[in-house]
C-alpha cells in the first residue's frame, strides 16, 4: 500500500495568544461547563461554539486539549440533543429560528471535528511530549472522535436535505487514511457513549449511509438506519481495491461519496477501498424474515430506536444490489398541477367526490360536524350572546284544540332525507372528515416515462416529504397519474427539487373496510385501486393507508352501487404514510348461488360446495 500521499486535512492557525472562557484545566472546562444554563440550549450551544473555536486557535499541548475537550463531553452532547430536537421534524424550508439552530448545530460539530482531528496530527508530530497517555491511543481515540462528529454532520445534512458541504467527505475519508496509515483503524476504542467501536467502524457508519439513497428517505428513517450501521459493524469490510468482491468503492483522495465498483473504471487503486456489504444485506433478509413473521412491527436497535419494517427492504435494496436508471430523462419546462397526499389523491380519483359522495351517492349530506361553518349552533359567535335568548317557542306556537290528532302528528312530522333515514335504519359506518385539498402548479425541469423532476420554487409545503403520496396532472382534462414522491433535495437558492415516480397513469377511489370477526363497526378507509398495466407487466394493486392493513387480511371495497370483497396477498412495497399490496378477489356466497341458479337443478348444492 502506498504512503505517498500526504493528508489534506486543513486547521485554523494557532494565532489566540490568550483563552478567555475559563483555564485551560480538564477541571475548569468541566466546572465551567457544567455552570451553562440548562434551560437555554441556544446560548449554551452558542457559549460551546465560542469556547472549542477558540481553543481551536490556541496552542496546546495536544494531551492537554483532548482533556479539557473529554471534560466537556457530556455537556456537548446534551446540548447537540436538544438543538435537533427543535428543528428536525419541521418543513424543508425551515422558518428562520429553526435554520439558525439547524446551522448553529452544524457549527458545532464541524468545529469538534476539527479540534479532535487536530489532537491526532499534533499527537503525531510531538509524540515525544505525551507523558500520561500511550500516543498511539491517543491518536487513535481523538480520529474516532473527529469522525464521530463528522459523521453525525453528514447525518444532519442528509436530514435537511442538503448537499453535503465543500470538503465534507474528503475530510472523513482522510481521517480514515491517516488512522489506517498508522494501523490504527481496527484498534478497539470506547465512544462518547463509553460503546466499544473502532475508526473503522465509526468511518462506515458515515460512509455507507451515503450508499442507502438518503434523500429517499425520512429524517426519523435516516436517524434509525444511522443508529443500525452503528451497531451492525461486525458485518461491514473495508480493504484495498481487488482485495474482494463489493458493490461500493470509495476514493480516499476524492471528495465524493462511494460509487458503484463497475462505474470506477481505471481508477487510482492504491487509494481506493473497496466496501463489503453482502454480510450485512444476509443479515438483514434474515432480520426482514423474522420481522415479517411477527406480523411487521419492526427492528428494536440496541439504542431503542425502532428500525421500521419498509426501511429493511430499501436498505437490502441499497446495500445488495445495483440500481441504474430505467429511463433517459427529457429536458422540460413546464407547468405541472401536484397535490400531497392519499387523501388529495383520492378525492381527485372520485372525480372531486367527497368521501361520503363515493361511498352513498351525490345526495349524501355530511353530518352537523363537517358543517360547522353553516351551522350557527356549532361555531363560536363574536359576541357570547346565547342564540336560545331569543327564542320563545311558546309564543310563536300555537296548538290548534279544534284540529284532529291526526292532523297535529302530521303538523310535526320530520322529513327525512334518504341518507339519514339509511343512516338511522342501516347504522351506516361514521365516516373520516374531508382533508384539504391544496392543488400547487409547479414547473417541471425534466420527465421520463417512469416519472418526473419539479422545481419547487414557490413556498414548499410542509406535506412534501419522501415516501409521500402525490397526484399529477399535465393538462386539465387529463386523468390524475399517480406517483410517490421519492426523493427530496434542498438547494442553496431557496429552490428544492423534488423527484416523482409514477405508480399509474389513474386510479380508482374506493372506501375499504377491514373484516373483522367481533368488535366494533370499522370506520371505512380511503384506498386507490391501481389498475392492471399489461402493456408493462403490471398487476392491479391497492393502495391503502400504513395502519391498519397488512398481508391476509379480507377487505370490503366499497362505493354508491358497488361492493367487492377481496384478500390482501402480498406487501410489494410501503413508506412511513401509505402501503402497496397484491391482492385476489373473492366470491361471495350469494354469488356462487346466483350463477348456480342457470345450472342443472340437481346438481346446485354440488355447484356450491365446489366454489366455497
Amino acid at each position: 500500500m502506498s504512503t505517498e500521499a500526504p493528508i489534506k486535512l486543513k486547521f485554523p492557525r494557532q494565532d489566540l495568544a490568550h483563552f478567555d472562557p475559563f483555564q485551560t484545566d480538564e477541571n475548569a472546562a468541566r466546572s465551567w461547563a457544567s455552570e451553562l444554563p440548562v434551560a437555554n440550549p441556544r446560548s449554551v450551544a452558542q457559549q460551546l461554539l465560542q469556547a472549542v473555536s477558540e481553543l481551536n486557535r490556541h496552542p496546546l499541548a495536544s494531551e492537554l486539549r483532548f482533556r479539557i475537550l473529554e471534560a466537556m463531553a457530556d455537556k456537548l452532547q446534551v446540548t447537540l440533543a436538544n438543538l435537533t430536537r427543535r428543528f428536525l421534524n419541521q418543513p424543508l424550508v425551515m422558518p428562520e429560528e429553526p435554520r439558525q439552530l439547524a446551522e448553529l448545530t452544524s457549527d458545532l460539530q464541524g468545529q469538534l471535528a476539527t479540534a479532535y482531528s487536530l489532537v491526532a496530527v499534533e499527537t503525531l508530530q510531538r509524540s515525544d511530549e505525551v507523558r500520561q497517555s500511550n500516543p498511539a491511543r491517543l491518536v487513535c481515540e481523538s480520529i474516532q472522535r473527529a469522525l464521530y462528529h463528522a459523521g453525525h454532520n453528514i447525518l444532519l445534512t442528509f436530514q435537511l436535505y442538503h448537499p453535503v458541504a465543500l470538503g465534507g467527505w474528503l475530510s472523513l475519508h482522510q481521517l480514515y487514511a491517516l488512522a489506517e496509515r498508522q494501523g490504527l483503524a481496527t484498534l478497539s476504542v470506547s465512544d462518547v457513549h463509553g460503546q466499544a467501536t473502532s475508526v473503522s467502524a465509526t468511518y462506515l457508519q458515515a460512509l455507507l449511509l451515503g450508499c442507502c439513497k438518503p434523500n429517499q428517505l425520512r429524517q426519523s428513517d435516516l436517524a434509525a438506519i444511522y443508529a443500525g450501521l452503528g451497531e451492525w459493524r461486525e458485518h461491514l469490510r473495508i480493504g484495498p481495491a481487488g482485495s474482494f468482491e463489493g458493490l461500493f468503492l470509495v476514493d480516499l483522495e476524492s471528495d465524493q461519496p462511494p460509487l458503484y465498483s463497475s462505474l470506477y473504471g481505471s481508477a487510482n487503486s492504491s487509494q481506493c477501498r473497496q466496501l463489503g456489504t453482502a454480510a450485512l444485506v444476509t443479515y438483514l433478509k434474515q432480520l426482514k424474515q423474522l420481522d415479517d413473521a411477527q406480523g411487521k412491527p419492526g427492528i428494536k436497535l440496541e439504542s431503542g430506536i425502532t428500525l421500521p419494517s419498509n426501511m429493511l427492504s430499501h436498505l437490502i435494496d441499497a446495500l445488495g444490489s445495483m440500481s441504474m436508471r430505467n429511463f433517459n430523462r427529457v429536458q422540460l419546462s413546464a407547468p405541472l398541477s401536484v397535490s400531497i397526499g392519499l387523501g388529495s389523491a383520492h378525492v381527485h380519483s372520485s372525480g372531486e367526490r367527497t368521501f361520503g359522495q363515493l361511498l352513498y351517492g351525490d345526495d349524501y349530506i355530511p353530518p352537523p360536524s363537517e358543517r360547522v361553518g353553516s351551522n350557527p349552533f356549532m361555531r363560536e359567535e363574536e359576541t357570547k350572546r346565547d342564540s336560545w335568548s331569543t327564542a320563545n317557542p311558546e309564543e310563536d306556537f300555537v296548538r290548534d284544540s279544534s284540529g284532529s290528532g291526526i292532523e297535529a302528528e302530521l303538523a310535526h312530522r320530520v322529513e327525512l332525507d334518504d341518507y339519514t333515514r339509511h343512516a338511522i335504519e342501516d347504522d351506516l359506518p361514521n365516516i373520516p372528515p374531508e382533508p384539504e385539498v391544496p392543488v400547487y402548479q409547479v414547473r417541471l425541469t425534466n420527465v421520463s416515462p417512469g416519472g418526473y423532476c419539479l422545481d419547487w420554487s414557490e413556498t414548499l409545503p410542509e406535506e412534501v416529504r419522501a415516501g409521500n403520496i402525490a397526484c399529477v396532472q399535465e393538462n386539465r382534462d387529463d386523468y390524475w397519474a399517480i406517483a410517490v414522491i421519492r426523493w427530496v433535495s434542498s438547494l442553496q437558492d431557496a429552490h428544492t427539487l423534488v423527484g416523482l415516480e409514477l405508480l399509474s397513469p389513474r386510479a380508482q377511489a374506493y372506501g375499504a373496510l377491514v373484516q373483522k370477526k367481533t368488535g366494533q363497526t370499522p370506520v371505512p378507509q380511503r384506498v386507490l385501486l391501481l389498475p392492471e398495466i399489461p402493456l408493462v407487466g403490471q398487476a392491479q394493486t391497492l393502495i391503502t393507508p400504513r395502519a391498519g392493513f397488512r398481508e391476509r387480511q379480507k377487505v370490503s371495497l366499497l362505493r354508491k352501487g358497488e361492493k367487492l370483497l377481496i384478500q390482501l396477498t402480498h406487501q410489494i412495497s410501503a413508506t412511513a404514510s401509505y402501503a402497496q399490496f397484491d391482492f385476489r378477489y373473492i366470491r361471495q356466497l350469494d354469488e356462487v348461488l346466483a350463477d348456480d341458479k342457470n345450472g342443472p337443478l340437481d346438481s346446485a348444492y354440488d355447484s356450491v360446495w365446489s366454489n366455497i
